[in-house]
């Protein structure tokens, strides 16, 4: 386990506070095939998104299985809660996010994730993120990555005169990248 305190004067964006948190955080490996950890906080911080300095705290858990050789299942789980200047809940995050991640030979993987943001005050999944990952090591020390990550989410959409459209879930972001690492001996 690991526990983490600190406290201090903090600039962040010319907004000058003070500041302090407590974290813990525990990893497990249960067997060959199980693994799993947890995590919490509490912090006093700036708020940026709603401008004031207020109370943070965080909880999360995870948890995975290697179901087969060459194919590990799990999960993550978190929650994120903001509190106002005056020590009440302003409103809190659930996200969860599985996954896989497949190596059917070495020095290939394949990864998928979808991370799902829930928000208590709107009572509905806000945002939707797919992701997937391939990674392969043709050398020593050299590797060829694909990402690709569609966001789905509820902002807000326009028609074609400037008027806002119903709420919805819907495509805000889509990206792919390639990177190619490679070992230059010399």
């Amino acid at each position: 386990y690991e526990i983490n305190l600190s406290y201090g004067k903090s600039k962040d964006s010319d907004k000058e506070f003070t500041s302090y948190d407590a974290n813990l955080s525990s990893w497990y490996n249960i067997s060959p095939k199980w693994s799993g950890s947890l995590w919490g906080g509490y912090a006093r911080t700036y708020n940026f998104r709603r401008d004031y300095l207020a109370y943070y705290s965080w909880a999360g858990l995870s948890i995975g299985w290697q179901a087969l050789s060459i194919l590990d299942l799990g999960t993550s789980y978190s929650m994120d809660v903001e509190f106002n200047p005056d020590g009440n809940i302003e409103d809190i995050a659930f996200n969860a996010r599985p996954y896989f991640s497949l190596t059917p030979v070495n020095d290939l993987n394949i990864r998928v994730y979808v991370d799902n943001v829930f928000i208590r005050s709107t009572d509905k999944m806000e945002r939707i993120i797919a992701g997937f990952l391939f990674s392969y090591n043709f050398l020593p020390k050299s590797w060829i990555y694909f990402a690709v990550n569609e966001v789905h989410d509820r902002s807000t959409q326009y028609d074609l005169v400037g008027n806002a459209l119903p709420e919805r879930m819907h495509l805000s972001n889509r990206a792919a990248v390639i990177k190619i690492k490679y070992l230059y001996y010399f």
